[in-house]
């Protein structure tokens, strides 16, 4: 009885010590990221694919692709980089669709839209700790753009670049017409003045406008901002008091008058009806606002010579730009955190053949890839380069559901009342305020 005693008791403290051990060794296991990266446990030549899903289908944009995905795969010999590529109107339901089934890609296009949702529905991941030792976002990003890309302190994205807008404007027309060409320091005032000394009439027809705007909401939003207005309070949860304020329905009056008063601009009915002939590029328009990616164009066109500057400021004087961006995240859902961002570094990073072909296309918002592009000393670029610390906190970067309920409540009304001097503005937009709000509240909720 006494040696079983014992034997038994050898066996209870044999089993207690190897218990023991287990809980440790899975208590170390533990500390792995919860996107489920395991480099400790993870073989060497364990075969890994890294989906990398996008909206950009374009030709020179899947050279750009390859030559990210055949210069890491060079180097990885057990990874293989999927591109998975699709039109924008398709894209994002294809990606919905793939996340509601758990089937996200590794690494994922966001648009500016999107940046703060992404984070807080825990969609993408913070790239801060990723990208530690290799990329520091707040000292290599150009310090406005990483302002508005960065939310409440996390990395959503690593940008491939960014567009901003101005005013182009036609040197031969200001010739013809003995008017200065317009300075970066200029006034809304000062435009209304330039377009009116622009424009030209044949009784009721015209021959030449001064200027030529685009309505939709974004465009408009720099000179509701350069007024003291906003769409949204600062932390997006409201429009009342801000969409219907006085600085902001001064500015859109300010717009209006550009038709209704002092009708030096071609109103959108017409634009349909020209059916897609661009007035400036055929020089019967004396300025134009528009974004970076029309100076291309502009450039192989000889019958145009042309010069950029930034938008006029309006009441207080601040002078505003509108930013578009667009950046790669990674998907909380990944399974190999750790290789795709190796791989989203070689596809962004300001050092790689790769991040240089995107700041190529678009403006460069690194400091290293300002200076090896050159951007800021081209004749046109240049402008729009300084337009990145002009531009604007929108509506798009403090609410996510912004760009889409703007589009359908806030675009046909932008219309409506800068065209129309028959209605009251200030009501109109009191109005709207509650609808507006409501769809942002359901949106957030859904």
């Amino acid at each position: 009885m006494l040696k079983k005693g014992r034997k038994e008791l050898l066996f209870i403290l044999l089993f207690l010590v190897s218990a023991f051990l287990f809980a440790c060794s899975q208590g170390e296991e533990g500390t792995q990221t919860s996107s489920g990266s395991d480099n400790e446990n993870r073989s060497n030549d364990e075969p890994i694919e890294i989906r990398v899903a996008t909206w950009q289908t374009e030709d020179s944009s899947t050279k750009l692709f390859n030559i990210a995905k055949e210069n890491f795969e060079a180097e990885h010999d057990n990874v293989t980089i999927t591109i998975e590529a699709a039109p924008y109107e398709n894209y994002m339901t294809k990606l919905q669709t793939e996340l509601a089934a758990g089937n996200t890609p590794d690494i994922i296009q966001v648009g500016e839209q999107n940046f703060q949702r992404y984070i807080e529905k825990d969609i993408i991941q913070d790239l801060t700790p990723l990208a530690e030792g290799t990329f520091d976002f707040n000292s290599e990003i150009i310090p406005n753009v990483q302002e508005l890309m960065q939310i409440d302190g996390k990395n959503p994205v690593m940008s491939v670049g960014a567009a901003t807008i101005g005013i182009y404007y036609n040197k031969k027309l200001f010739d013809e017409a003995g008017v200065p060409y317009p300075e970066d320091d200029w006034t809304w005032e000062e435009f209304v003045e330039i377009a009116k000394q622009l424009t030209i009439k044949d009784g009721e027809k015209y021959i030449q406008y001064g200027a030529n705007l685009n309505l939709g909401k974004d465009w408009v939003e720099p000179f509701v901002v350069s007024n003291g207005g906003s769409y949204l309070s600062e932390d997006g949860s409201t429009s009342v008091d801000h969409l219907n304020s006085e600085a902001t329905v001064e500015a859109f009056q300010k717009i209006s008058d550009l038709y209704n008063v002092h009708q030096v601009a071609p109103n959108p009915a017409e634009l349909v009806a020209l059916k897609g002939i661009d007035l400036f590029a055929t020089g019967q328009v004396a300025m134009n606002i528009n974004g970076n990616w029309a100076q291309a164009d502009l450039r192989n066109n000889p019958d145009i010579e042309f010069g950029v500057v930034g938008l006029p400021s309006m009441s207080d004087g601040e002078q505003t730009s509108l930013m578009y961006t667009s950046g790669f995240g990674i998907s909380t859902q990944s399974d190999y955190s750790d290789v795709a961002w190796e791989f989203l570094y070689e596809l962004t990073g300001p050092n790689t053949e790769a991040g240089k072909l995107w700041a190529n296309a678009n403006l460069a918002v690194t400091n290293e890839l300002l200076e090896t592009s050159a951007q800021a000393e081209d004749e046109y670029l240049s402008v729009f380069v300084d337009q990145l610390d002009n531009a604007v906190n929108s509506a798009y970067y403090i609410n996510s559901y912004w760009g889409a309920t703007g589009d359908k409540l806030l675009d046909p009304v932008i219309q409506e009342i800068l065209l129309d001097d028959s209605i009251d503005m200030k009501q109109r937009l009191t109005d709207l305020t509650a609808q507006i709000d409501r769809e942002l509240q359901q949106a957030a909720e859904e």
